[in-house]
């Protein structure tokens, strides 16, 4: 049998593959990125689930495919796996849920106070910007993307601050402001995942304040064949707060979809 093949969602939206690069993938796997960058006017959503399906479809006729998204890849990813029957072994949602909420908005608050210097009043004013006062330059929409993500880290680390240097390189702002403008179509995303056959982990960070435990409950009960997860004490990137929970957890399924 060939080797597994992992094809990567990841978030943002708008975000590229090198912000999963560190994921604690098992060896041999080989990696697929379906990113979900637009130009002016385009649904970041609709134009990552195509990139997703036609990698499914060309992977998934070689060989077992796992198809693991980040964030809001969840989006794309099930549309994906909802199109792509068969295609698929597996997929592995991570710091994902059904609808947009945040599960711990006294985490933010905690962490807001724990920060010191600009960062500190970055995060302030990107907590208090509205969807429709966004900032019309991108350098300065850049900085508070990236100040409210930092609010997600239960610690600001070397590892969390390469994530969000990767973030800064990569992050596709037509893809943002396609969202924050409203021009998104909404779904029903619990429909979606009722349409996935394949079994779905949901990975959530335990101390992730936008998607924590009760996301992940939330959106396995709404899967047909869905298992949720937590990782104590990690945040919005599980991976980077406790790498060997995460990769233990992806090596058992990429094992269980394509067996030795």
């Amino acid at each position: 049998m060939s080797p597994p093949t992992v094809v990567l969602a990841p978030g943002g939206p708008g975000l590229g593959g090198e912000t999963l690069a560190g994921l604690p993938l098992p060896p041999g796997c080989r990696r697929l990125v379906g990113a979900g960058d637009c130009g002016p006017g385009g649904d970041p959503f609709a134009v990552q689930t195509d990139r997703l399906v036609r990698l499914l479809d060309t992977a998934g006729a070689e060989g077992p495919v796992v198809l693991l998204a980040h964030s809001a890849g969840a989006r794309p990813a099930l549309r994906a796996a909802a199109r792509s029957p068969g295609r698929v072994r597996a997929v592995v949602l991570v710091a994902a849920q059904l609808r947009d909420r945040t599960d711990h908005p006294e985490l933010v608050r905690e962490r807001l106070d724990a920060l010191d210097g600009p960062l500190r009043e970055t995060a302030r004013r990107a907590r208090a910007t509205t969807a429709d006062r966004a900032p019309a330059d991108d350098d300065e929409l850049r900085e508070l993307l990236l100040a409210d993500l930092a609010l997600t880290f239960p610690a600001l680390g070397p590892a969390q601050r390469g994530f969000l240097a990767a973030c800064a390189r990569s992050w596709d702002l037509h893809a943002v402001r396609a969202v924050l403008s409203g021009r998104v179509p909404e779904e029903d995303l619990a429909a979606t995942a009722a349409r996935v056959g394949a079994p779905v982990l949901v990975v959530n960070g335990e101390r992730d304040p936008w998607a924590g435990a009760p996301s992940a409950h939330e959106l396995a009960a709404a899967l047909p064949d869905g298992r949720a997860r937590t990782v104590p004490g990690a945040g919005h990137v599980p991976w980077l707060d406790d790498p060997e929970a995460v990769g233990r957890l992806l090596a058992r399924t990429v094992e269980e979809a394509a067996p030795a």
